[in-house]
């Protein structure tokens, strides 16, 4: 497996310590493939160097497995968002914050903090959105986590959502050299890191250079001996590519760019619109461009005030020669805008179809948008789209062409389906245990009393070895899809009511099929011995099939039942059961039968009154009813792991029947032990 390790500040040497930059990772990810372990201990660094390493790592086509050992802090912590799987070792912290400056460009007056905290605010929620995906949380929640400067030890992390397990039979490892006095809130553990090393630089010095602002006069033509952790790239040596790269990224730039600054509406023409959306669609990319340039955020908000695109900024900043600093390696982040516009676009179309008014972060810019006008955005068109033959045009050309819109329109109704699926309660899932496949093989189910008991140890502490029961029951996974579309005119019309209606029918159709095929599965299944699920051989038929109504004491012979199953090795089980599963027919009886009430005899008192649950499905016809135990559930499901729920994919582009889609689904289900069950055919 490769391994990358991630050592030291991000992005640039403040102290003489070890450092790693963008391009440096970038290098040693194009000469890799396959997994890849990535170990992280680092308390920080430049903001916009850390947003470009957890681009690259996103973009890495292999798995990526992130282990904080020591700290990922700031910066550092945003690269760990980039793992499938992100693993906190024994004593590792990490914290999340929002982006600071402690310098601004200028003389320090009130509009040099305002452009300042314009600045900031883009990288701010460009790190939000990836918490909160990580996270599983809204973006302003992800803010406020930020904002509060948020340490978590390992478990913090997992049950944040910011990490997905704990390491504890690690190593610890000591937290990387940083100067940790320049967060409000940090840890004595880290403050001893930050008293024990050499500071070369003032505290303020080391802020600017994180936000990436100009480096202020005291500190100007310190030489900065760096320690890179991977391949060191010299400034100088990345120079002789700058123009070559600058023209490769100038048109990904002006079409991919995130719309963060509108326009004045001064500039606004009639008609126009599409063409003002567009020119705050170059707001990002001019900030980002300048900051890979060294040069401030003033000067990128200026040009954004004078409505420059992003290939004019570009000319402009190529033509001045500007002074760059050279004090460490700079980066180029060549997909950050469009992670952003794809954010924003994804996002207010989800605010949109839920009916949000008010959104936060990247969707902020988009809200006032239509579907066609975002199509429009993608693709950079400037003409008119007043007539409904310029806007399908216009939207044709979205889904034919390379843009991003039919990923982002995908994305979005992916995520809406995902919460449309997520409402629906199918009855099976109280009553089977969830375990998801790996791929498409048989799924091989231990059984209930497959390991072997204790045995005792004799006076020579001698111990006994133990074999496990054959086990031979399996869960098979299966695929399940069709066709769906969403006509020309909901694109065109905006209709995005209709769409939403459109995804909750279909979130409640798959949740029905799920409901149907397990059961149709579960109630006939047939287990490894040749015997149905329930069989008088394996003890769990009611009187051998005799049906009686739901009374104390059938339930009483059920129960009993249970408690005397054997395991395969013979063992006494003492299963409990807690569920009463019925159909229709005895829901009422059901309900009646474990509703508590006071009794004025002892003959009248209900022994399972609280102790059973009932759980009712439609699948279920006739009288039967049935006993089980959530503790040692008879039946599995699963999905393919990283595909949990339904998803729709783009099958054909936009034509002239609406954007054609297919629906698909991996569902899979197995018999794993009958002891675990009992069944009456009711009366």
């Amino acid at each position: 497996m490769n391994e990358l390790r991630l050592y030291g500040t991000v992005g640039s040497s403040f102290w003489d310590e070890e450092y790693f930059t963008a391009r440096q990772v970038r290098e040693q990810l194009d000469a890799m493939s396959g997994p890849l372990t990535v170990r992280v201990n680092s308390g920080g660094g430049i903001a916009t160097e850390g947003q470009a390493i957890y681009t690259a790592l996103r973009a890495y086509e292999g798995d990526v497995h992130v282990i904080v050992e020591g700290v990922a802090a700031s910066a550092a912590s945003l690269i760990a968002m980039a793992g499938d799987t992100i693993t906190m070792t024994l004593g590792a912290i990490m914290m999340i914050h929002d982006p600071a400056s402690w310098y601004v460009e200028g003389r320090g007056t009130e509009e040099d903090h305002l452009q300042a905290a314009a600045g900031l605010g883009v990288i701010a929620n460009a790190y939000a959105g990836i918490y909160a995906r990580r996270a599983g949380i809204k973006i302003d929640e992800a803010r406020a986590i930020m904002k509060a400067e948020t340490y978590y030890d390992g478990a913090a992390a997992v049950a944040a959502g910011f990490a997905t397990a704990t390491d504890e039979e690690s190593d610890e490892l000591a937290p990387a050299a940083f100067d940790y006095r320049i967060y409000g809130h940090a840890p004595q553990q880290l403050l001893a890191v930050a008293g024990a090393i050499q500071r070369e630089r003032p505290v303020s010095a080391v802020m600017a250079m994180m936000a990436r602002a100009a480096t202020p006069t005291a500190i100007k033509g310190d030489h900065i001996m760096a320690k890179p952790k991977v391949t060191a790239v010299t400034a100088a040596e990345e120079g002789d590519q700058d123009g070559r790269e600058e023209m490769e990224t100038q048109t990904e730039d002006e079409t991919t760019a995130s719309a963060t600054n509108p326009g004045s509406e001064d500039e606004k023409e009639d008609g126009d619109d599409a063409a003002q959306a567009a020119l705050g669609a170059d707001a990002v990319a001019i900030l980002h461009m300048c900051e890979r340039k060294g040069v401030g955020v003033g000067s990128a908000l200026e040009m954004i005030g004078r409505g420059l695109t992003c290939a004019q900024a570009a000319a402009e900043l190529q033509g001045t020669q500007m002074t760059i600093n050279n004090h460490a390696p700079r980066t180029r982040i060549l997909r950050d805008e469009r992670d952003t516009v794809r954010m924003g676009m994804t996002g207010a179309i989800i605010a949109q179809l839920q009916g949000q008014r008010e959104v936060t972060g990247p969707a902020s810019a988009y809200m006032g948008m239509s579907i066609v006008e975002m199509a429009s955005a993608s693709i950079g068109h400037r003409g008119s789209m007043r007539s409904w033959g310029e806007k399908e045009q216009v939207m044709m050309q979205a889904m034919h062409t390379t843009s991003d819109f039919p990923a982002i329109f995908e994305n979005a109704l992916n995520k809406q389906l995902l919460e449309k699926y997520q409402l629906a309660a199918p009855t099976y899932r109280q009553i089977s245990r969830k375990r998801n496949f790996r791929d498409f093989r048989p799924m091989p189910l231990v059984r209930t009393g497959d390991f072997p008991t204790l045995k005792p140890i004799n006076e020579a502490g001698e111990i006994k070895w133990g074999t496990f029961g054959e086990g031979r029951e399996q869960a098979v996974i299966s695929s399940y899809g069709v066709g769906v579309s969403i006509s020309r005119q909901m694109m065109i019309n905006d209709e995005l009511g209709a769409i939403d209606e459109v995804l909750s029918n279909y979130g409640m159709t798959v949740a029905l099929f799920e409901e149907s095929t397990f059961y149709a599965f579960a109630l006939a299944a047939t287990m490894a011995d040749g015997n149905a699920i329930f069989h008088a051989t394996h003890g769990n038929l009611g009187s051998g099939g005799a049906a009686s109504a739901i009374n104390t004491a059938a339930v009483a012979a059920g129960r009993a039942a249970m408690r005397k199953q054997k395991s395969v090795d013979g063992n006494t089980l003492n299963i409990v059961p807690n569920i009463l599963l019925v159909g229709p027919d005895k829901e009422t009886e059901a309900e009646m039968f474990v509703a508590a009430i006071t009794p004025t005899a002892t003959a009248n008192v209900n022994p399972f009154s609280g102790r059973l649950t009932p759980v009712v499905t439609a699948e279920i016809s006739g009288n039967a009813w049935y006993l089980l135990s959530s503790a040692n559930p008879c039946w599995v499901h699963g999905y393919l792991e990283g595909s949990e729920a339904p998803r729709l994919r783009t099958e054909e582009p936009f034509g002239r029947q609406g954007l054609s889609m297919t629906l698909e689904h991996d569902f899979g289900m197995g018999a794993a032990d009958y002891r675990g069950g009992y069944k009456n055919n009711g009366a």
